[in-house]
This record gives C-alpha cells, structure tokens and sequence, in this order.
C-alpha cells in the first residue's frame, strides 16, 4: 500500500509538471489574444458563456453578452436564442480540453474567472472560443471595463454576423436601436442594447465625458465614459471631444438619467462610422 501510494504521488508530481511545462507556453493563433495558457476541460455547460470546469471552478467566457430569457421577459427555457446558443456552446466545448488564456482574466462577483478561452476541435484543431460564438450569430460582444483585447477583431466578427443575420441577428429583439428613439430606449431600461447615432456635442464633468446624442441632454439619448478608468486622461479627453458631429455605435446597459443613459464600460466600445452605414451595419 505504501509504495502504490508513493507511486500516484509521483505521478500527481509528474502531471503537474507537465501541466506547469504547458501553461507556460505563450499564445499562439488569434495575434490579439496575449498571455499564458492554463488547460481545462469542461464537465459542464451552465450557459452559452458559463462553465464548470474539471477542477471545480466555474469560467465565464469574457466579451460577451448571450442570449437569456430576461431579454424579452419570457419564461426559463421557452426563449429559441437562448436554447441555440447553449446547445451550440454545448456542442464545441462540453467534455473537451480548452485553454484559458490568462492574460486579463479576473475574478467576477460570483467568484468566476472571466477569460478568453481556446477550444479544441476534433477536425479543426484549435479555435478562438469567443469568436466562433460570435460568427455564428450566439452572443453580441460586451466589453468589460477597461477591457481592450481583441475588441476590434470582435466588433468586425460581430458585424459580419449582424449582416447575415445569422443567429440572434435574426431577431428583432436584439436589433441595432437608433439614439433617436428616446422613448423607445426608455422602455429598454436595464437591458443590454446596441444603439447607433450622431453625437450632436460632447460636455464634461469632472470624472465623466458625455456624448449627446440629441440637443436635449436632460431628455435625449447620452453615453457617458469615466475618466477615473483610464491612465491618458488628456488624450482620451481630445478623442472623445473630435466625436462631435460623427456617427458612431456605442453599447451597454440602459438606465435612466435624465433620458435614457449608457455608462460605457471602456472608451474601446465606441466604434466610429463611416457616413451612410447607420442601420446595424
């Protein structure tokens, strides 16, 4: 009994590390994914963006924003997008090795790490979990704050998906919303929207830079970007401030403040228009 229980030991001793050995090697594939690798696999899929995994833990996948129920008040388990983006996610991860890349991750309020995730297919080899979800049309990316990586690789993706109108895209409920429908927006309170539109002026607080999207900020549509989150004040300040008279896309979760408000959680989620390319391009 002993020596079989020095045995598994050296084993457990050997298994870590190799395992040590393989998180150590650096990314490779997307060029915008930067950082370490830990490998898992996933015992269980608890949504299209949410995992348990084999030691215990649970992931959120980072970027995202999936569909759910709560987006148009239906009962649990009666919503189609929500069942195909599970079934979809389901499907490319569940019992599979995937890799988490370390870089960025952190810890949410319920205590899941929240990471990009590399998934490893049986015919494709290695894939981009966050980008396979988002090509096929099962989540729209949601930036954390003061997430930057890969964001523009995921809003490209992001549109081409729109523009096929593959998965959710299909459905009006997550349709681009236009900044002038003020009353339309103040309906959508405390849901997740994408919502195009010309900044008509930029103001200043001491903390925060508002983008107008209407020539009454005490009624009309404002987004709002927190200075307190970012090192280069005076630069972002100068970027935010030539924003004035363009169209752009912004996102995130709709409250009230005067009319209806988005505090963005990074400067990265705004993406400038070309002129012409209003209507969920």
């Amino acid at each position: 009994m002993r020596a079989s229980s020095k045995h598994r030991d050296l084993h457990r001793t050997a298994v870590a590390a190799i395992s040590a050995f393989w998180m150590a090697l650096p990314v490779r594939g997307e060029d915008c994914l930067q950082g370490q690798l830990e490998s898992r696999s996933v015992t269980r899929v608890e949504s299209a963006a949410a995992f348990a995994l084999d030691d215990g833990s649970s992931l959120k996948l980072m970027s995202l924003s999936v569909p759910t129920a709560l987006d148009v008040s239906a009962s649990e388990g009666e919503w189609a997008p929500e069942l195909d983006a599970r079934a979809a996610v389901d499907a490319l991860v569940r019992d599979r090795p995937i890799e988490i890349v370390a870089s960025g991750a952190f810890r949410d309020r319920y205590g899941r790490r929240v990471a990009h995730v590399y998934g490893a297919g049986r015919d494709t080899g290695r894939f981009w979990l966050q980008s396979a979800i988002i090509d096929k049309g099962h989540a729209r990316v949601a930036p954390l704050p003061g997430e930057t990586m890969c964001l523009q690789e995921l809003f490209a993706r992001e549109a081409v998906a729109r523009a096929k109108r593959a998965g959710l895209w299909a459905n009006p409920a997550y349709a681009v919303r236009s900044a002038r429908e003020t009353r339309g927006l103040e309906k959508l309170g405390g849901s997740f929207q994408i919502i195009e539109g010309w900044v008509a002026a930029v103001g200043m607080s001491r903390n925060e830079v508002f983008l107008n999207f209407g020539r009454d900020w005490r009624w009309d549509f404002t987004a709002a970007v927190n200075l307190k989150r970012n090192d280069d004040r005076e630069t972002l300040v100068a970027r935010l401030k030539n924003l004035k008279g363009r169209l752009v896309r912004v996102r995130g979760f709709i409250e009230r403040r005067n009319g209806p408000f988005i505090s963005l959680a990074t400067p990265e989620a705004i993406e400038e228009l070309p002129e012409g390319s209003a209507g969920g391009r």
